[in-house]
């Protein structure tokens, strides 16, 4: 039964671990200084914060769901309008008073 407390025990430290690594990772992307330098400040040796950063890499892929990109073809859905020659391309995004407006004038 002790073999089990202690399996027990040592899952929880290096949870806890790997959470507060998780939590030094996001300080040290949050910060804005390369790893070098967030280690200096932080008396971290790059060699140790590396390490750390590969085993919370690794536990984030085994959680995380896989993503599959998906590339669909863009429709084009620009507005064109065509009058006696002249032909206008309008964003779709346009406002319906502006295009109201353009319609109006050309008719």
């Amino acid at each position: 039964m002790e073999s089990n407390t202690t399996t027990a025990i040592t899952a929880i430290k290096q949870e806890v671990k790997l959470r507060e690594w998780l939590a030094q990772v996001e300080e040290q992307k949050a910060s804005g200084m390369t790893v070098q330098h967030w280690c200096a400040a932080n008396g971290i040796n790059p060699k140790t914060y590396y390490y750390h950063l590969r085993k919370v890499q690794e536990r984030s892929a085994t959680k995380a769901p896989a993503i599959v990109p998906l590339n669909a073809p863009r429709q084009s859905s620009d507005i064109h309008i065509e009058k006696d020659g002249l032909c206008i391309s309008l964003p779709s995004d346009i406002g319906a008073d502006t295009l109201i407006a353009l319609v109006h004038e050309l008719c």
